[in-house]
């Protein structure tokens, strides 16, 4: 799935939002970069069939924040959890949002995050071989 997969990438800072833009289109992934929480949101509204994960920082200037776009994503991918790129999150903060959270400046982990999500996808849509049924 992973190589015409769509990954939307909100980040406000533009060096940390290019890199993960080269790290992921480097791997097979087409990426949406947008700068902000209202284009980001705009991007779900608009897009949402087309995207297939979501990597986003959790603080982001103005009113839409990272938790909104989750939970926007969410209602379109309800089994599937988002990348939040954050420092340090309080277990209140997150308890009730399905994510993997990685630090904003670690790149790369992202990129493992979300080829560990794909995997894990993959193997709990492989069927199961029963013994008895050979």
């Amino acid at each position: 799935m992973h190589a015409s997969a769509t990954v939307l990438v909100v980040e406000n800072d533009p060096i940390i939002r290019e890199l993960l833009e080269t790290i992921l289109r480097t791997a097979g992934y087409q990426v949406l970069a947008v700068p902000t929480g209202n284009a980001g949101l705009l991007s779900l509204c608009q897009q949402q069939a087309h995207i297939n994960w979501l990597v986003t920082r959790v603080k982001l200037p103005g009113l839409v924040d990272g938790w909104l776009l989750a939970d926007e994503y969410h209602r379109h991918n309800p089994g599937r959890p988002a990348i939040l790129l954050s420092e340090v999150i309080s277990e209140a903060e997150h308890a009730s949002v399905d994510s993997v959270f990685v630090p904003p400046h670690a790149p790369m982990r992202v990129l493992e995050a979300l080829k560990g999500l794909v995997l894990s996808e993959v193997v709990q849509a492989a069927p199961v071989a029963m013994p008895w049924a050979a």
